[in-house]
This record gives C-alpha cells, structure tokens and sequence, in this order.
C-alpha cells in the first residue's frame, strides 16, 4: 500500500505549506465571509458548484485517465478495475457521500421527536474529515507541481466553502463549536501524510476516484442551490472563468 515512508517534498515548500493554510482557514469562513464581503449564499454557492464542477471535468477526469494504467492486473470481487471501471470507483464515492447526506436528512426529520445522537454528527463530520484528508494528502502528493497546486487550491477552496455552508445548516452548533476544527485539522493531516508517505499508485487512483465522486456529488447537491434558489449566471461566470484559466494556465494532464 505504501511505495515509500520519507519526508519528500514534490515543489517549494513554502508554496505548499501556504496552500495547506489557505485550505485548512477556510473552514473559519462561513458564514462570516458572507457577512463581510454582502454576498447572498445563493451567489457564492453557484459560483463555487461552477468552480468545482469545471474543475472536475477539466482536470481530475483527464488526471484519472491518466492513471487508470496503473489498475491493469488489479481485481477486486473477480473484477478487473482497468479501463473504464476506474468510473465505478467515482460512482462509489458518489454513493458514500449521498449515504452520509440522507443520514443527515432523515435524523433532522426525526429530532423533533427523537434527539439527534452525537454519532449522527460524528458519522457526518468523519466522512467529510476523511475526505479533507484526501484533498490534503492529494495537494503534496507532487501529481500536481506548483502551478497546478495553486489551481487546485482555488477550486477546492471554492469547493470546501459550500461544504461547510451545508455542515453548518445541518449541525448548527456542533458544527461551529467542534466540526469545523475537525475538518480545518483534518486537511493539515492529509498534507501531513503526503510529505511523509508516498502512497502506491494503484491506492492514490483509487484515492482519487472517490475524492472525484464525493467532489461531483457535493459540488451538485450543496452549491448549486434547488428551487429556484441557485444562481445560473453565477454559475456561468465560475464555470466559465475558470474554464477559461485552467485551459489558459495549465498543459494537458
């Protein structure tokens, strides 16, 4: 599982260790970012799912295909996971993180009568720490280089603030007194792991594959506000704009 257990650095240093920060504060963000800048959440999210979703289809799908080689040979319940079933992958991370939202919805709709239990808040917020330990690990891991870590970091960031804007509305106080340390601590431990362990590829594709699905799912399901909510020309402009800068900024993955 693990090619190497040394302290690497794959770009400069301070570069990363600045990217790590950005991503880790935004986590203080909400929703006093919305209050001082005196953007309606509606706006923001909209750019944000623009942001994320462009980014996925730009860069961590060409970045998967790239690496779906690394899964010739490996079968897993007598599949092969080449090819195209490296997709099967992001469909299950997908469905990890759909799993984790209806748990959310269907105890919010019962607390009335019956108390929403501490596991409840730990499941949610777990899923999504393991998730920043992903977006953590996957900055340092040195697949990216420092132009494109910087990307990285402006869409995840994005990302991760409509993140927060659903945890928040779904755990309210528990979410500010404890969920967002967790999660903030959580991308300082990915990065942790990625200076100090070089994962094998066969794991960081599959890694991968799962960030993207969850990254597909939350970017769709929290910051693309429904019923008539959502924003289409912001979503235009962050989808657009940073089409624009990754095909700008960025050689082919």
């Amino acid at each position: 599982m693990v090619d190497e257990f040394a302290i690497t650095f794959h770009s400069d240093p301070l570069l990363l260790g600045a990217l790590v920060l950005v991503l880790a504060f935004v986590h203080l963000a909400p929703p006093h970012v919305l209050k001082s800048i005196n953007i309606t959440p509606p706006v923001l999210l909209s750019v944000a799912g623009g942001v994320s979703i462009i980014y996925v289809f730009l860069h961590l799908f060409p970045l998967l295909d790239k690496h779906r080689s690394a899964l010739d040979g490996v079968v897993a319940f007598g599949v092969s996971l080449s090819e195209f079933h490296i997709y099967v992958v992001v469909f299950i991370g997908i469905a990890l993180y759909y799993g984790l939202e209806r748990l959310a919805i269907v105890t919010a709709d019962t607390e009335r009568t019956i108390p929403r239990n501490d596991w409840i808040f730990w499941t949610h917020i777990g899923g999504f720490a393991i998730y920043n330990v992903l977006i953590g690990y996957a900055l340092m891991h040195g697949e990216l280089g420092a132009q494109n870590s910087i990307l990285f970091t402006i869409a995840m960031a994005f990302h991760l603030f409509g993140n927060d804007a659903a945890l928040e509305q779904h755990h309210q106080r528990q979410y500010d007194r404890i969920g967002r340390w967790v999660l903030m601590a959580s991308v300082i431990l990915g990065a942790v792991g990625g200076v100090i362990i070089q994962l094998h590829e066969v794991w960081f594709t599959l890694l991968l594959g799962l960030l993207t699905g969850g990254i597909v799912f939350n970017a769709i399901k929290e910051e693309l506000p429904g019923s008539g909510e959502g924003r289409f020309w912001a979503f235009f402009v962050g989808s657009i704009g940073y089409a624009v800068i990754l095909l700008v900024a960025t050689p082919p993955v």
